[in-house]
């Protein structure tokens, strides 16, 4: 589906797209084992609007599109309720019990979901299987949250 639908482009390439799009774009990380990359390789993809590119991933290039993305460098100091979701207690069991696994959130209408609405994808790379969650707007919370969990584990 990658190389169906995308341009292959170096990381330099790709991060000054990133810088060209200003906020008008979104990334995927992608290993081998996800069910839409068909590159056999750890990828990144890039949407911008109709626009789609990849990469070979690299740990820098990760880092660096998610601090943007997120803008984790300058989480807002509020006190919030503990972020409770089904998805993060599948999680806690994957990494009891050593499961690989990678999540996937897609925007409205991009290339790993045609639904109009956010969709956080779940997938247990030793198994194949995907779950699957719909939000009408972003679910910021649960993300960063998924995201310090998928931090542990490396």
């Amino acid at each position: 589906m990658i190389k169906k639908h995308g341009e292959k482009i170096s990381p330099r390439e790709l991060r000054e797209r990133v810088m060209q799009a200003g906020t008008g774009w979104h990334h995927h990380c992608l290993t081998p084992t996800c069910y839409v990359n068909d590159t056999k390789k750890d990828v990144i993809v890039l949407e911008t609007g109709r626009d789609i590119f990849y990469c070979e991933s690299t740990k820098e290039l990760k880092a660096e599109l998610e601090e943007h993305a997120y803008q984790l460098n300058k989480p807002k100091k509020r006190k919030l309720k503990p972020i409770k979701h089904e998805a993060l207690e599948i999680i806690r069991k994957y990494i009891k019990k050593d499961t690989p696994w990678h999540f996937h959130i897609t925007m409205p209408h991009c290339l790993l979901s045609m639904s109009d609405k956010y969709i956080l994808i779940l997938e247990n790379d030793k198994t194949s299987e995907k779950l699957e969650w719909e939000f009408d707007k972003k679910p910021i919370r649960l993300i960063r949250k998924i995201d310090d969990y998928n931090r542990e584990k490396k």
